[in-house]
């Protein structure tokens, strides 16, 4: 729904970048903002900093900004699933045109890395959009890993070319000035504190882990897919016999691990058979838009659901979208990111998809979501015949709400690995079923059971690529 007043934000793109990259996101978008968003963006910019700064600082970054400190809540100690706050204070020395997005590192040094790159006022205020002599207070949450290492764990600072680096993987960074002594590190990060998470481990020994032994690696979550006894039609109702006995995936979470909020309650189930690896989708959604409408385009600059498969043993993988508006798009990758996405995407999955939505795709109005259900030939993914039960693929799903601001609160993911959406390595695995999953009630995240859109809904024909 487009209500209220709107505020054109002149961002370039909508992926987050280096280490919090998704897809590339390269269009504008308008962001419609609330009356309590506005309120939000104003409070946000001061006439001058807080007195009560953890840090006072006149920190330049060429002479676009000055960082004039900070505060942090905890100050000092922190435990891995808890969650720091921190609000910068910046200067607008001049004005930064394009698409620019300040990073933070929270760093375990030789361990582990967490980014948490964003736009301004959790988005809704980009940084091209700050105005000269603004005085402009940014807050980020920043969720800790559960199993983050034991360490006195640093966070660096910085601001990025997002546009740049999108359009020639040109990796701009604003130079760092007159900073404190040891706190210009390399590649134009500032240390702006350390925070001691789950206790420092002892001089000499590594961070996290017991004895010797460093912390371990968080396993993805593993999920069952039941074999399908009847195949279902691919009508995007969702109420064939296989869905109602599949279980759910699992609750999505955001792609830094931190709780997703309810507008983003997202319901996937798998089955396969001799043929077939399916898929079921339902997502809430109160505006449904992707404008592209071709195959193979920059759908993921819209509402789009995505998975991403990777057989046993290979390094090859494959990414699979679907959008409300009916279009898909597949992609084989024969190594992390490469080919370019242009070249992968001349793959051919030859799957079958269709979508219902709960509303009116591209259009005002109340949406209340959609469904998308898909049939993936196994011959498509390298397979003569369909695997044999128990075989285990690494997986991943996504679901995106394109609010235009590309932030972590409008993603869902079921495994949660960080920003960079084809990092598959600790994401989720897929078991192949002998049988049936175990049955559980079709019951929806809005609530309703199976068939999910009673009443006026919009079809969407089915999609062969």
């Amino acid at each position: 729904m487009r209500t209220l007043r709107t505020l054109v934000l002149s961002i370039a793109t909508l992926a987050v970048a280096l280490s919090v990259t998704g897809c590339k996101r390269p269009s504008a978008q308008a962001i419609v903002l609330t009356k309590d968003q506005e309120q939000q963006i104003a409070a946000a910019v001061l006439t001058a900093p807080p007195a009560d700064l953890d840090q006072k600082l006149e920190v330049k970054f060429e002479d676009k900004l000055t960082l004039l400190g900070y505060k942090m809540e905890p100050k000092d100690k922190a435990a891995p699933g808890g969650s720091v706050s921190l609000s910068l204070f910046w200067r607008v020395d001049q004005p930064l045109p394009g698409d620019w997005k300040i990073f933070i590192h929270m760093e375990a040094p030789g361990l582990k890395r967490q980014p948490f790159d964003h736009y301004g006022v959790g988005g809704l205020y980009p940084l091209a959009q700050w105005k000269k002599g603004e005085i402009i207070k940014d807050t980020v949450t920043m969720e800790i890993p559960g199993d983050w290492p034991k360490s006195n764990t640093q966070l660096l600072i910085g601001v990025f070319d997002w546009g740049a680096w999108n359009k020639a993987q040109q990796n701009r960074r604003l130079k760092i000035s007159n900073a404190p002594s040891g706190a210009a590190q390399a590649e134009d990060r500032l240390l702006l504190a350390t925070i001691d998470i789950g206790g420092a481990a002892p001089a000499g020994a590594p961070a996290g882990g017991a004895g010797n032994a460093p912390a371990p690696q968080q396993k993805g979550p593993e999920y069952t897919v039941g074999q399908a006894t009847e195949k279902p039609t691919i009508d995007g109702k969702l109420d064939d016999a296989v869905w109602a006995s599949a279980k759910t995936v699992g609750t999505f979470k955001q792609p830094n691990g931190g709780a997703s909020i309810p507008a983003m309650a997202a319901d996937v189930k798998l089955a396969w058979d001799s043929e077939n690896l399916y898929l079921a989708a339902n997502v809430k959604d109160d505006d449904a838009r992707n404008t592209h409408l071709k195959n193979d385009d920059t759908t993921w600059e819209g509402d789009v659901v995505e998975l991403f498969l990777q057989g046993p043993g290979k390094e090859d993988y494959y990414e699979l979208q679907w959008t409300p508006a009916g279009s898909t798009f597949d992609a084989h990758f024969v190594g992390h990111r490469s080919p370019a996405w242009e070249e992968a995407a001349k793959f051919q999955s030859n799957m079958t998809s269709k979508v219902v939505v709960d509303g009116d795709v591209n259009a005002d109005g109340a949406d209340k979501g959609w469904t998308v259900e898909a049939a993936i030939p196994w011959k498509s993914l390298g397979w003569d015949k369909a695997p044999e039960a128990g075989a285990k693929f690494m997986a991943n799903l996504y679901r995106i709400d394109d609010k235009g601001t590309h932030d972590f609160q409008h993603m869902a993911t079921w495994a949660p690995v960080g920003g960079d959406f084809h990092q598959l390595t600790g994401a989720g695995t897929l078991v192949l079923g002998n049988g049936s999953a175990p049955t559980r009630p079709a019951v929806m995240p809005n609530g309703r059971v199976l068939p999910l859109l009673p009443g006026a809904v919009q079809a969407v024909p089915a999609v062969k690529p």
